[in-house]
């Protein structure tokens, strides 16, 4: 999600389309490390796909930290 200066309580909080696709896109990088990681523990197991799964599956899960946490405080001022 993008930076933007904090707003005052009860003004308009918009979700920008840009903002809307970097969530999908952290999702499906969540989604296709722990498929990566799935398929190497039943197959052969290697150092590259070991990397690139926990890769997708680290950068997903931090952006998605992110998300999570504007939502939390979106409903925090919503309700005050």
């Amino acid at each position: 999600m993008r930076r933007v200066p904090l707003q005052k309580v009860g003004s308009d909080h918009k979700i920008s389309r840009m903002d809307y696709y970097q969530i999908l896109t952290s999702t499906l990088m969540v989604i296709l490390g722990t498929i990566i990681l799935f398929r190497t523990f039943v197959g052969n197991v290697t150092l590259m796909p070991l990397l690139m799964g926990g890769g997708f599956m680290a950068l997903g899960g931090y952006r998605l930290k992110f998300v999570v946490e504007f939502f939390r405080k979106r409903r925090k001022w919503d309700h005050t």
